[in-house]
């Protein structure tokens, strides 16, 4: 948000910039969890989650009016795929990279992961309304400060910052950060239609009221979700 509000004070000035900014409804910044505790079978499944979901213009329209960023974290954090505005131009990169993942093995660098989509995110030429970094994860981070990370992202502009926790072992509630920011408790068996819902809402620019929610649980149901809420005042999927 802060990012947008500065271009908009340059326009209104009418402040000459080199070339034109980009214009996206929302910038999401995705950070997806390679570390030593998800088995080899698990990271497929988290994998083929990611582009089948991603693959479906029901969750990801390609018009522009999205762009979206890609970094996987281990003990250290590498870069997936740069942030751009996806159209049926580009998406087909954004899948093959995808599809490219290898699994790194280690620590759980979920700071590290936040604070690279920050820069990312805060530094690009894209304009939009809403900047979220959304992170998926078995697991807690045990590398570097991650209050400090969501501490400094919040200042630095990301509206919010989403988590998709993946078994009991997941700690959401030291990730999530925000107004408006959500937390959804999943299993590698129902990731896929978890990881689905969850984009379709950061896209919408929504945040589910308890009857949504629990039409929610009813619809993983059918494809054996089964969700659980872990934290008192911050919104979570059941």
């Amino acid at each position: 948000m802060l990012k947008s509000m500065i271009y908009s004070g340059a326009a209104a000035l009418g402040l000459a910039l080199c070339a034109p900014a980009s214009a996206a409804t929302v910038e999401l910044g995705l950070a997806i969890d390679d570390s030593g505790s998800i088995s080899s079978a698990n990271f497929l499944l988290q994998k083929s989650g990611y582009v089948a979901a991603l693959s479906d213009p029901t969750v990801l329209p390609l018009d522009g009016s999205v762009a979206i960023g890609v970094v996987k974290f281990s003990s250290s954090v590498v870069n997936v795929f740069t942030t751009q505005q996806i159209t049926s131009a580009n998406i087909g990169a954004l899948i093959a990279a995808l599809n490219g993942m290898t699994q790194s093995g280690g620590s759980t660098n979920i700071a590290g992961a936040i604070a690279t989509l920050t820069t990312q995110i805060t530094t690009n030429a894209f304009v939009s309304d809403r900047q979220v970094i959304d992170v998926s994860t078995d697991g807690e981070n045990n590398v570097g400060n991650l209050a400090l990370a969501r501490s400094n992202a919040l200042s630095a502009g990301i509206d919010q910052i989403n988590c998709l926790g993946i078994g009991a072992g997941a700690n959401c509630g030291a990730v999530q950060a925000g107004a408006g920011s959500f937390s959804v408790n999943a299993t590698f068996g129902n990731f896929e239609a978890s990881l689905r819902r969850k984009i379709q809402i950061e896209v919408s620019g929504g945040v589910p009221e308890p009857a949504t929610w629990a039409m929610m649980i009813l619809g993983f149901a059918v494809v054996g979700g089964a969700l659980r809420r872990r934290r008192v005042g911050l919104p979570q999927l059941v």
